[in-house]
């Protein structure tokens, strides 16, 4: 009887031995889960267009909320770093900066930078509201909307490090990427779970980004890298023709063959249609990664659209009448590039809805619109 008493005290206590253990295990099992929820509070988003897209405005639409850590250019310092390698190669140390960024983990920039002693340093840190705030910089005297000709005197010899400080006081963490050509590279960080990424898609009528980059001096370095992507030297016709079909390419992975884990996670906006009605479209574009638009903020967003900030030409502007910038290639392109570029980039324009023009009379009849209506396939994917 006393063996039976051992034998069943014995299973009991492996009963309650593997209970235990079980337990446990559950607990140790659910404490990443428990850790990716709280990371998800943060929101992260990448604004994915190309050169003079006018991607630095919708950045500054970001950058300007009190609540966003935003970034610019980022993908600059590899590009920087291995002007030797093809876009193609490229993509991954992008990718894996990126997502380094979004997780507030700035050292994954060192390798890229010839010094990292000061946010200075930083390509274009300056753009960055955030880094000009007093969090950063204890001489910024920062209130609403930034002044980047006082943040570069101020702020340009703090320490690197209070990049990730500042990072982890956001709720939602920005960057913008025009050296990105390619929308399956980005599916890691798509489907990483300590990520909460969205995408806005921003493209615009290649005839006004010939024309922008003619008037920009400062694209030589990209276009030998893009050019590589057809085993060419530096050719603006090899690099117009990459970007429009990469634009193309991207939108239509989105949209046409979307994936699962792109659901709610990236829409394609038209600069010509945000320029028309910026405060409606921000607030659209606010709404879609969790921001509220305050009065305060529909008003600068109207006045910076109008070009009735004051702009400081030594940095970046963006300070414009943006309706009137949209339309400027009309008047700046000549009519054989216009022919050029339309021909290179005629699936572009065909699937984004630029109308093509047969002459020079129609491309200076600035009544005539150019921007065709959106059909239903350029609905947001939801």
């Amino acid at each position: 009887m006393s063996g039976k008493c051992s034998t069943y005290l014995k299973c009991v206590l492996c009963m309650v031995l593997v209970q235990v253990i079980w337990q446990s295990s559950w607990h140790i099992y659910q404490a990443p889960n428990q850790r990716i929820k709280t990371r998800q509070t943060k929101t992260h988003l990448l604004i994915l267009s190309s050169w003079r897209s006018g991607s630095s405005f919708v950045g500054q639409l970001f950058n300007q909320n009190p609540d966003v850590f935003y970034l610019i250019e980022p993908a600059w310092h590899v590009w920087n770093r291995l002007p030797q390698e093809t876009p193609e190669l490229l993509h991954l140390p992008v990718r894996d900066l990126i997502r380094s960024i979004f997780l507030c983990d700035m050292s994954a920039f060192k390798p890229y930078m010839s010094t990292s002693k000061y946010i200075g340093n930083l390509f274009l840190w300056h753009e960055s509201r955030a880094l000009c705030s007093s969090l950063v910089c204890p001489n910024s005297t920062l209130k609403d909307f930034i002044n980047r000709t006082e943040c570069g005197k101020k702020c340009g010899t703090v320490p690197f490090k209070k990049l990730e400080d500042a990072c982890r006081n956001y709720s939602h963490v920005v960057v913008k990427a025009v050296r990105i050509l390619n929308l399956e590279v980005l599916y890691p960080l798509l489907k990483d779970p300590s990520l909460n990424l969205k995408i806005i898609h921003l493209v615009r009528d290649p005839r006004a980004i010939l024309s922008s980059r003619e008037s920009f001096g400062y694209l030589n370095s990209d276009d030998v890298i893009v050019s590589k992507a057809q085993r060419s030297t530096s050719n603006i016709s090899v690099v117009m023709e990459e970007i429009c079909k990469a634009q193309v390419q991207i939108y239509k992975l989105a949209s046409l063959n979307s994936q699962p884990f792109l659901k709610n996670r990236y829409i394609m906006v038209r600069y010509e249609d945000l320029v028309r009605s910026p405060v409606d479209h921000t607030t659209e574009l606010y709404d879609y990664i969790g921001l509220t638009v305050t009065t305060k903020f529909k008003s600068w967003t109207y006045n910076v659209s109008h070009g009735l900030i004051p702009n400081d030409k030594d940095l970046m502007p963006f300070s414009e009448d943006s309706v009137k910038v949209a339309q400027q290639w009309r008047e700046k392109l000549h009519f054989s590039k216009v022919k050029q570029v339309q021909k290179l980039c005629k699936q572009e324009m065909e699937v984004f809805g630029y109308q093509l023009i047969e002459s020079e009379r129609e491309q200076k009849n600035m009544s005539l619109d150019l921007l065709l209506p959106k059909p239903d396939k350029f609905e947001w994917i939801t």
